[in-house]
């Protein structure tokens, strides 16, 4: 059994705090923000948290936890294209991603053993796991859902895709038991799942609205990113309203643009208080987008999924169909004809089941005995 440090009564000597290592994939930023909210409530619990990554994401948490460990481990190296379709690129690489969870396996089991980590939290890499520690998974992606062309290999992907889940001792979805924003994604099957509710770095405040403002949030991989960014300036151009737009890049280079006000980066914070006095929101349909949007209650929002991502097609869909935000395609961005029928979308509502779940999550973990 592995618990982190306790409270010293009475003068005793308490045993040293737990080595937890949290690993994060490198597709993106949403794998690191949403670890936020992990590696805070570890060290709010007493545990030694070090960090393991590539990239950007590795990068945004070096930001957000500088007096943190950080450990560079592989790349997966994906690679996207602008005229490729999405999921044709992804399989198209498969053999490298298999190529790199065993690389990063290897890796971490050198880690593991050269810095006495106790237990392992991957956000969305496969082959941060070891036999002899508790290692834990988190994703919503139980199932992958395929575009029609792949459909047919459905079932052999999602087995191997729960043969890799099964490495690890438990599956954490990010996301309530009791009313699923993500649906079929997330049913688990025989998989050893535990739901730990949304996970956002986001704060709700009572800040004030202020009208007439559009705010525009970009992430995800390149070229899409700045595609959609290209597209979305040209939209904003000579609207009255006052527009930002945060391109998701990890610097603190802020610009003016015709007029509107771009950052490359904000942090947690600074994004937070944006979202919430925003009239209009603009962003991917990314989960880690949601899971924000969810957890400050955010009503007006037009969600724009990175094209071919059938994850996020699909939850911008479902939303979409919810009435909760509205959807629109990158190749048919209207923002006039979008902002035109927000009424009609009542927007985002947090859940009030389950507010302890990631704590009692993380109790359960330091509990887990390996033989």
């Amino acid at each position: 059994m592995i618990a982190c440090s306790g409270s010293d009564t009475f003068g005793e000597m308490t045993e040293p705090a737990k080595h937890i290592l949290v690993s994060v994939l490198d597709w993106g930023l949403g794998h690191a923000t949403r670890s936020v909210p992990v590696i805070q409530s570890l060290i709010a619990r007493g545990c030694k948290v070090s960090l393991a990554g590539h990239g950007d994401s590795l990068l945004l948490l070096k930001m957000e936890f500088p007096q943190l460990q950080t450990y560079e481990i592989t790349s997966y190296r994906v690679a996207y294209s602008a005229s490729i379709p999405f999921m044709t690129k992804i399989f198209m690489q498969l053999p490298k991603f298999l190529l790199a969870i065993r690389r990063e396996h290897r890796q971490i089991e050198k880690l593991c053993l050269d810095k006495s980590i106790d237990a392992i939290i991957s956000d969305n890499r496969y082959g941060c796991w070891s036999n002899s520690i508790p290692s834990i998974l988190i994703t919503h992606q139980l199932n992958l859902i395929l575009p029609s062309s792949f459909r047919w290999l459905s079932g052999l992907i999602n087995f191997f895709n729960h043969k890799l889940i099964k490495k690890f001792d438990v599956c954490w979805v990010p996301d309530y038991s009791d009313n699923r924003v993500t649906g079929t994604l997330s049913q688990s099957g025989k998989l050893r799942v535990r739901f730990i509710g949304m996970l956002s770095r986001m704060k709700p405040e009572k800040i004030d609205l202020e009208a007439d403002t559009i705010l525009a949030i970009l992430s995800g991989p390149e070229p899409q990113r700045q595609i959609l960014e290209k597209i979305l300036i040209k939209e904003m151009s000579g609207r009255q309203e006052r527009c930002t737009l945060v391109r998701g890049l990890p610097n603190d280079e802020t610009t003016k643009q015709g007029g509107q006000t771009i950052y490359n980066h904000l942090n947690g914070d600074q994004l937070s208080k944006l979202i919430q006095k925003s009239s209009t929101v603009i962003t991917r349909s990314g989960y880690s987008s949601i899971m924000d949007l969810t957890m400050i209650n955010a009503k007006r929002v037009i969600l724009i999924p990175t094209p071919g991502q059938t994850e996020q097609e699909y939850l911008a869909q479902e939303l979409d169909r919810r009435k909760v935000a509205l959807y629109q395609a990158q190749a048919n961005v209207d923002l006039k004809g979008a902002i035109s029928r927000l009424n009609e979308y009542r927007g985002f509502i947090k859940s009030a089941s389950g507010s302890n779940l990631l704590a009692e999550a993380i109790e359960n973990m330091l509990k887990i005995e390996k033989d």
